[in-house]
């Protein structure tokens, strides 16, 4: 038998204006906030998807509809936008820009690791 463990739950710090946190303790019973405010971000989040899938849709109508439409997504997709770094930057040194990379994610590491730390 499968052993599927479902993750917990993520919990989030979040911050309300004074007005929006008062109206809320009004309109809302609390032991029904944390479900009443997942309950509105997945609602407004459905309404992000839903909007991404109809201009999808609508795209791919138009390209249905319009051959010349087609052809010019396809050109976009199959475009190298800027070519190797060499051709515009003849003075990129990617040993310079390794280190210089490897420096700055240790630092971002670091202040993730404190941040977490802190909460």
């Amino acid at each position: 038998m499968l052993n599927i463990q479902t993750p917990p739950p993520k919990q989030v710090l979040l911050r309300l204006p004074d007005d929006v946190a008062a109206k809320l303790a009004r309109a809302v019973p609390p032991r029904q906030r944390n479900q009443f405010l997942i309950d509105l971000v997945r609602r407004e989040l459905d309404k992000v998807d839903q909007a991404l899938v109809a201009a999808c849709e609508a795209m791919n109508a138009d390209e249905a509809e319009n051959p010349a439409f087609l052809a010019e997504t396809k050109e976009w997709l199959d475009a190298d936008l800027s070519g190797p770094v060499y051709d515009w930057d003849p003075d990129f040194d990617a040993e310079t820009f390794s280190r210089e990379a490897a420096i700055a994610q240790e630092a971002l590491n670091a202040s993730t690791s404190s941040k977490v730390g802190q909460t």
